[in-house]
């Protein structure tokens, strides 16, 4: 039987919780992903910072403060204040059907990988596009 731990995604990209905003950005158009892991410093997935919640914060702050400041505001404002803290995560033990069924039944961009409290990977619905590529 297949697992998560097949497939995942270990060479990770993460963010802190005080981190910017803006650092958050720059990390997102550098690497283009639009799902980021907040971990704590012993590995611990505290939360997601995506590229839609990103997106939210930044209209709240352009609402508040104008497009001119948006910059100085971003590099002002910690992670922290745009991540979803309310998060599934999965284990590397769970199989790959059951992870691509829950794929199909909900939209997520992806998966934090937890196992023992903490963060080994990260798994995406590309992922699984990936796989069917090669198996053609």
């Amino acid at each position: 039987m297949q697992t998560v731990a097949d497939l995942m995604i270990t060479k990770l990209v993460t963010l802190k919780e005080s981190d910017s905003l803006a650092h958050a950005k720059a990390l997102m158009a550098e690497k283009s992903i639009r799902n980021l892991p907040v971990v704590d410093a012993d590995g611990t997935c505290l939360g997601m910072l995506t590229q839609r919640e990103y997106l939210k914060h930044a209209f709240y702050l352009v609402s508040q403060f104008g497009t001119q400041q948006l910059s100085k505001k971003e590099e002002q404002t910690p992670v922290r204040n745009a991540m979803n803290k309310d998060i599934l995560t999965v284990s590397s033990t769970l199989s790959l059907k059951a992870a691509a069924e829950f794929f199909i039944e909900n939209k997520y961009g992806s998966l934090p990988v937890v196992d023992e409290g903490k963060l080994v990977g990260i798994l995406s619905p590309i992922d699984f596009v990936k796989l069917a590529h090669q198996s053609l």
